[in-house]
């Protein structure tokens, strides 16, 4: 017999998740004026719906029963984020620091909708790693039994990510543009995988993925200017070869994944 308790909690659960989604698809269509400048509501409305979504799925992720956020234990932990080191640079550097110096782009708004844009960001990177690192990742792990299965999870799971970004074609992007952000999503998709398979904490991938919208979108969005000056692509392009070969590497020399054992454990919680 199903415990009273057990049973009232989970339809509490159904009936939070409902709210949810429904809030979120609500304010996606109705796109409501809070402010009267189209660029700030845009801000503020993917800002609140990225983070419906992002706690919907936390949800989603917390009844599946594998833990994302385990930092134990905390010397190991530790030594895992050294391996991230070079994703967070990759994020860093996706700032144009340098036509930024030189005065080729600037930001023209206040520094309270540079935070506000910045919480959007993290938002936005909560919702998609939420969704692909937090669980489609996890899904396919439990299916895994070589180092070759999880491979090709990650190759999967990014390709997938990448390919979600076609729906930028709905909303009026062009078509060379999106076709492009297909690919170096699914490259960045394939960083924050295996920042997740290192770590087997989703709060390290959503920091990489916030700050890199962040740091890429932000003259776009609330500045103007010309950013995208030869030094920088050279150096964007050495880094990012660079930190391909260190996760290679690190992949096939790794001994094993945090990820995994974590997938492995609640699996075996969960039979038990």
């Amino acid at each position: 017999m199903q415990d009273p308790g057990a049973k009232t909690k989970k339809i509490a659960v159904r009936i939070i998740l409902a709210a949810l989604i429904l809030a979120c698809v609500a304010i996606a269509f109705a796109r409501p004026a809070f402010t009267g400048s189209e660029v700030h509501d845009n801000i503020l409305v993917i800002l609140i719906t990225r983070l419906l979504a992002g706690v919907y799925f936390l949800i989603i992720i917390k009844g599946s029963g594998t833990d994302v956020f385990s930092a134990r234990p905390a010397k190991e932990f530790g030594k895992s984020l050294l391996l991230t080191i070079p994703a967070f640079l990759i994020a860093l550097n996706n700032m144009p620091i340098i036509s930024a110096i030189v005065g080729n782009c600037r930001v023209n708004d206040s520094a309270f909708w540079v935070l506000v844009f910045a919480a959007e960001c993290l938002a936005v990177g909560l919702f998609e790693e939420a969704v692909f690192r937090g669980l489609l990742l996890p899904y396919f792990l439990r299916r895994c039994r070589t180092r070759l299965h999880v491979f090709i999870c990650v190759a999967v799971t990014s390709c997938v990510f990448g390919l979600y970004h076609l729906f930028n074609l709905l909303e009026g992007a062009s078509f060379g543009a999106v076709i492009r952000q297909v690919g170096y999503s699914a490259l960045i998709g394939a960083m924050c995988a295996a920042v997740m398979l290192i770590t087997g904490n989703l709060i390290v991938p959503v920091l990489i993925h916030g700050i890199y919208n962040f740091c890429g979108m932000l003259f776009e969005t609330l500045g103007e200017g010309f950013w995208w000056d030869t030094p920088t692509i050279i150096i964007t392009v050495a880094l990012s070869v660079l930190t391909v070969i260190f996760y290679v590497v690190v992949f096939v020399k790794l001994p094993r994944f945090r990820l995994v054992e974590q997938v492995r454990q609640g699996m075996e919680e969960s039979e038990g």
